[in-house]
């Protein structure tokens, strides 16, 4: 049986490096977790790899070092803090790194429900919800469902701070593969949603799956638009994607302090329209990237990268902000125990404006609603941006028409862009399936969204 890891025995390891040396803490992260899945051929059920391991770091002389391993047994955690310090004492290595002073907090939060669900329930659903998405429209070819819950338990202490969190996470994808017979034309499509939980949300927001179909089936042979600039009207799942790459690398502050991001030269500066308002947040409820504390020990707390327009605040690890007398914000993250920490996106989305929908329709002549985002990509030290999505549909005289087009890519400066914000509509919708990798790789957890956006843009 494997030894039970707790607040107390990891403080207990840390209290003697703490009068040893300037600064030393350790992380414990335990995952698992199991998917079900449906894709009418077939029908599976997988436990997650399981992780359980440690990271041990102790600042010595301006150098930060690291030390993690998995963990079986209590022994597994000595011989970590052990090795490390061997280490430590050995090195004739000077630095000047000085970090942040911690302030002192203790808490636990956090819960995971006991799963009471048998897996041949859940597997039964999976198969019915794949055989509903087929029978629903008679053009789907391919159905598949997938449902995945991971349970995180995360300890962090230091000299000041004892924290423990659990966090539940549930994820359901829904796709289909429509076909015209008489054409052969084919169109891919998925829907779902991610969120704080567990498997009391296997039957939650259905509806997605009508939604998904209808734009399937608008989508089923479209031909590409002519490209060009346009005054468009972004859903919050484009505006989601435009707060992630806009404001994902480009104002991480580990990024910024190598040189390589373009945000360097705004900050204090106008980037966007005045009406534009963009945080990133671990604080919202019941979202898939949310947490109480980060893998640093600082607590959640919302960071206002953008206020007004005006570029405000990056974000940060303890490094990062400690090397440029930056403010602390809760994005010191870490893929796993044994990955590095870097500052990441948590929750990233914007705010809401004053503007109803239908007005902001009612505005465009000629133009495009661009909806379903697919995928994205900046460049954060030159700021260039591509955004791709399935849907644009043509908007005439203020009204929207049938006229669908797909796919459709978004091309363009991030400044330019963000300046071409005209209306910001009162809707906030925040998109849980989204995972993000730093360089493609170190991937976590992200969410984003917004309200529906007005704006310019180059689209193909």
């Amino acid at each position: 049986m494997q030894t039970q890891v707790t607040v107390e025995s990891l403080e207990e390891l840390i209290r003697p490096l703490n009068t040893k040396y300037a600064f030393a803490r350790a992380l414990f992260i335990e995952t698992s977790g199991l998917t079900v899945s449906s894709n009418l051929n077939q029908t599976l059920v997988e436990p997650l790899p399981s992780t359980r391991g440690v990271v041990v770091s102790i600042l010595k002389e301006g150098l930060l070092y690291e030390a993690a391993s998995q963990i079986h047994s209590y022994n597994d955690i000595l011989k970590t803090v052990r090795g490390l310090e061997n280490t430590v004492e050995k090195s004739l290595e000077k630095g000047s790194l000085k970090l942040i002073e911690e302030t002192s907090l203790r808490f636990s939060k956090g819960a995971v429900k006991e799963d009471t669900l048998p897996n041949i329930e859940k597997a039964t659903f999976a198969k019915q919800m794949a055989q509903r998405i087929k029978t629903k429209n008679k053009k789907v070819a391919m159905a598949s469902v997938r449902y995945r819950q991971i349970n995180t338990h995360e300890i962090y202490v230091s000299g000041k701070k004892s924290l423990e969190q659990r966090l539940p996470r549930f994820e359901a994808i829904y796709a289909a593969v429509l076909k015209d017979d008489t054409s052969n034309a084919t169109a891919q499509i998925y829907d779902g949603f991610s969120q704080r939980g567990s498997w009391e949300l296997l039957t939650e927001k259905q509806e997605l799956i009508d939604r998904m179909l209808v734009d399937g089936e608008n989508i089923l042979g479209a031909p590409r638009l002519n490209p060009g600039t346009y005054d468009c009207i972004f859903s919050p799942s484009l505006s989601g994607i435009l707060a992630h790459e806009a404001f994902g690398h480009g104002t991480e502050a580990d990024t910024m302090q190598k040189g390589r991001a373009k945000g360097s030269d705004y900050l204090g500066k106008f980037v966007a329209s005045n009406k534009v308002r963009l945080y990133d947040s671990p604080l919202l409820e019941n979202a898939a990237a949310s947490y109480y504390f980060d893998h640093e020990g600082f607590p959640a707390a919302e960071t206002h990268i953008v206020e007004n327009g005006i570029l405000n605040h990056a974000m940060t690890d303890h490094i990062s902000a400690s090397k440029l007398n930056f403010s602390r914000s809760p994005n010191g993250r870490r893929e796993s125990y044994d990955h590095k920490v870097y500052s990441r996106m948590t929750n990233t989305y914007f705010m809401p404006g004053n503007d109803l929908l239908e007005t902001m329709i009612q505005s465009i002549e000629n133009g495009y609603f661009v909806d379903r985002a697919t995928n994205g990509m900046e460049d954060p030290k030159s700021w260039g941006i591509q955004l791709e999505a399935l849907v644009a549909r043509r908007i005439k005289n203020g009204c929207l028409t049938n006229d669908f087009f797909s796919p459709v890519i978004v091309t363009g400066y991030v400044p330019e862009i963000l300046q071409s914000i005209s209306m910001v509509s009162t809707d906030l919708e925040i998109n849980g399936l989204g995972m993000c990798g730093k360089g493609y790789k170190e991937w976590v957890k992200v969410t984003d969204g917004g309200p529906y956006l007005k704006l310019k843009a180059r689209l193909a």
